[in-house]
């Protein structure tokens, strides 16, 4: 019985293309693909009759599992649910399609045919994709934008009992100053004596080291708090500030010294000397160098490893700039020409969005600079950021 053109033109539209297999004794005899074929696979039905099995072998091995579990489902005659699966287009891309099957049987309950209804959601599939990932970084925006907020709150916090131990410090300093030359004259007078537990002659040095100690970390702390509330305010986006690179990459080294801590015991900063001013956005900039660095930790094998940051002024160009060079698994050379594009990430098992890198190649083309990327994989990555000089400025 044939269906109804009006039948065959909505089945057409609903689907991308059909293909029917037909059954005697339990046993496929033939398999017969729509012309649609050709527009989803990029084969021809001509060319499924040639290879029998050319259905099963364009789809990748991790999914020919579930394909194969559905058509054995549909020859026994059962309840067949749809399935999506990817499959190797002839031209070599990979495309996903939804699978539907339909049994018919016989009047005894024989099954003697299935029609398979494919869609090619490779699109659909691409747009989910994309709005998962949308949702991702808004919800990292918001994080971050509450991180801020917290921030600041917290380094003011923090520097409410830092000011105090700073304070204290500097007068106990000077309390030491001034009674070591009284102690002294006792020392020499009675001969050694015990203070806080310990002999004087061994006592002085230490103290005196202690005294210095509290003071340099009560200013380490301070200045940590202070670059932390610099770097969560809000971003103006104008590029009106005459840079000093060297702070730019001080500042970044001070927010990752904890990660560059525990990536390597072998990291170095050489600060070029009397560098020209550059004009743009430092807190942007300081982004720029942060991701650097961080990507630079998270390609180390192990903490022998070693990072490099250096600045320095090319005359001949009359440009600043700004290399990072790790001794990390390196960037093959297939995926450099792709290593700013949005998305694009080696490191997604690891939690990479890949927007790092791509937000800072904006940001140096703003500033009206350039980014050049030479790596060897299992070596390590050089990146070099250039900037251009206002001869105004300077």
């Amino acid at each position: 019985m044939e269906i109804p053109n009006r039948y065959e033109n909505l089945i057409n539209y609903l689907t991308d293309y059909i293909f029917t297999v037909i059954i005697k004794d339990g046993i496929t005899v033939e398999t017969n693909h729509g012309p649609g074929c050709v527009h989803v696979t990029g084969y021809t039905p001509e060319d499924y009759k040639k290879e029998p099995d050319l259905w099963l072998r364009m789809v990748p091995e991790k999914d020919r599992p579930k394909v194969i579990e559905q058509a054995n489902l549909a020859l026994e005659g059962k309840e067949v649910m749809p399935i999506e699966h990817r499959i190797i287009h002839r031209n070599g891309q990979i495309r996903w399609v939804s699978s539907k099957i339909v049994v018919t049987k016989d009047a005894i309950g024989n099954v003697v045919a299935y029609d398979g209804l494919i869609n090619d959601i490779t699109s659909l599939k691409k747009v989910k994709a994309a709005a998962a990932l949308r949702n991702k970084q808004l919800r990292q925006a918001d994080k971050m934008a509450s991180l801020g907020i917290l921030v600041s709150g917290i380094a003011h916090e923090i520097n409410n009992p830092n000011n105090f131990i700073l304070l204290n410090t500097q007068l106990f300093q000077k309390i030491w100053k001034d009674i070591t030359p009284i102690l002294d004259q006792y020392y020499k007078d009675n001969g050694d004596f015990v203070i806080a537990g310990m002999l004087f002659s061994k006592a002085k040095e230490k103290i005196s080291q202690s005294l210095d100690g509290i003071l340099k970390g009560s200013d380490r702390i301070k200045m940590i708090t202070r670059s932390l509330t610099e770097y969560s305010r809000a971003d103006s986006g104008k590029l009106n500030e005459k840079v000093d690179v060297n702070k730019v990459v001080e500042m970044a080294v001070l927010i990752t010294g904890n990660l560059i801590k525990k990536s390597t015991n072998n990291f170095s900063v050489d600060y070029g000397k009397d560098l020209p001013l550059v004009d743009g956005n430092s807190q942007q900039l300081e982004q720029v160098i942060i991701n650097l660095i961080n990507n630079a930790c998270q390609s180390l094998k192990d903490n022998s490893g070693k990072i490099r940051v250096m600045t320095y002024f090319n005359t001949e160009r009359k440009k600043v700039r700004i290399k990072v060079e790790d001794e990390g698994v390196g960037i093959k050379e297939s995926d450099l020409k792709y290593i700013t594009d949005p998305f694009f990430t080696t490191k997604r098992n690891m939690g990479g969005t890949g927007l790092g890198l791509s937000v800072s190649y904006n940001i140096i083309k703003s500033h009206g600079g350039t980014i050049l990327f030479n790596s060897e994989a299992g070596k390590g990555t050089s990146v070099r950021v250039s900037f251009p000089v206002n001869e105004s400025l300077n």
